[in-house]
């Protein structure tokens, strides 16, 4: 057996036994599926042995073989992620290495890294990084092949470090290289304040642990102090701890599904509301726009679904896995997504996002913020030229009777 064909018997080898891995994880519905399956290999392999015999120069297996099981996990969604035994390593050492890191919230659409949000206050938005602008490398390396944990992980790093974004704005074709400074990031507070006399305004940034205490914290305090209605704004809220959604939309709910997750062999977990958890039945609005992801979708979701307040704007991105990360027997690692987070009314989250049950288009929410300073930056929302959030306000004032808060 010359060493092409050893190399090659090796590399089906492996694919193979990859397979195994991925059916043991999934799971499969029929003799049929299996059947299927093993012809599908088959093509590959034949494609395979045309690359090894026929390709202009010997292909490199090992890089092949990277590449391959790259490609199967971005055709699932952008978040299954393959870690070679050295990532793996550092990944268990630390899933997020570092502790500073730049304020962007990323996913990735048709293939393109996306900024779905951009923290407030942060490095990326002091560099005039918005949502919807594209990232095409990250200290020149380029992102089509990473999944959205890698490119996180090239984001973060040392309190101090910098880090060279190329970024694409708007209809611009080509990218502009932006150098940031990575901080260790302080939760960015949940603004509230009365508006339009009597109504508990709560914008929300991030769902970071903790959150859904500060905003039950200051939604008491707003109410003592005289309110009788509350628009909550999610828009640009992404990132943060799924939990975190459910114990919020919990605030407002006494009875209900929140949220469930579910997968092929992940068994359906329903997140039921506790009554003991409510604090308020008074009307209720929620906004949200395309920069609306994660647990700000759950919330949003729970409160429309349930019937319990309107949910105004566009909408929202779609993000919301569960992953469970698997060894593999060379000393990589998969990190999968074994389930998805479910609306109430039984749609993923991931693939539709939330469709507001009022659409209110708006005008500038994610405007350029270049020029402005920080302190200025976040009237883009919550001011009188809001129009999602005048829509809003009149949804409510056409409230009759309006609730009391509960005990």
């Amino acid at each position: 057996m010359t060493k092409r064909i050893r190399l090659l018997v090796i590399f089906i080898s492996s694919v193979l036994v990859f397979y195994v891995v991925i059916g043991a994880v999934l799971g499969s519905s029929s003799t049929d599926s299996d059947e299927k399956s093993y012809r599908d290999l088959g093509v590959y392999s034949e494609v395979l042995s045309r690359i090894q015999q026929e390709y202009v120069t010997q292909p490199n297996l090992k890089k092949v073989t990277k590449g391959a099981i790259r490609g199967l996990l971005e055709a699932l969604d952008p978040y299954s992620t393959y870690f070679t035994p050295p990532e793996y390593q550092a990944y268990l050492k630390d899933p997020k290495p570092g502790r500073g890191d730049v304020g962007l919230f990323i996913s990735k659409r048709m293939g393109f890294t996306t900024v779905v949000s951009v923290l407030p206050g942060s490095p990326a938005q002091k560099a005039g990084i918005e949502p919807g602008d594209l990232i095409d490398e990250i200290n020149g390396k380029r992102l089509r092949e990473l999944s959205v944990v890698q490119i996180h992980r090239l984001l973060a790093g040392e309190p101090g470090s910098t880090v060279v974004v190329s970024v694409i704005k708007g209809n611009e074709g080509q990218p502009v290289k932006m150098t940031m400074t990575r901080v260790v990031l302080n939760n960015a507070p949940v603004v509230s304040k009365l508006i339009d006399g009597n109504a508990a305004y709560l914008r929300v940034p991030t769902f970071n642990e903790g959150t859904s205490k500060e905003i039950a914290a200051k939604l008491k305090e707003l109410i003592a102090s005289g309110a009788n209605k509350i628009v909550l704004d999610l828009r640009n809220c992404a990132g943060g701890k799924e939990e975190e959604g459910e114990k919020t939309a919990n605030l407002f709910l006494n009875h209900g599904l929140i949220t469930y997750l579910y997968g092929q062999r992940f068994p359906r977990k329903n997140i039921m509301a506790q009554p003991s958890e409510q604090i308020t039945n008074l009307p209720l609005v929620v906004l949200i726009n395309q920069s609306t992801a994660g647990p700000a979708e759950i919330v949003a979701a729970a409160i429309m679904d349930n019937k319990r307040g309107d949910v105004v704007g566009v909408r929202s991105f779609g993000e919301g896995v569960y992953q469970k990360l698997i060894p593999v027997g060379d000393g990589s690692a998969l990190l999968l997504s074994v389930a998805k987070y479910y609306t109430p009314d039984g749609q993923a989250i991931v693939e539709n996002g939330v469709t507001p049950n009022v659409i209110q288009p708006a005008e500038n929410v994610t405007a350029s913020m270049g020029g402005e300073s920080e302190e200025n930056a976040p009237e883009q929302f919550g001011g009188p030229n809001d129009l999602q959030l005048q829509k809003a306000l009149e949804i409510l004032k056409q409230e009759s009777a309006p609730a009391k808060a509960a005990a």
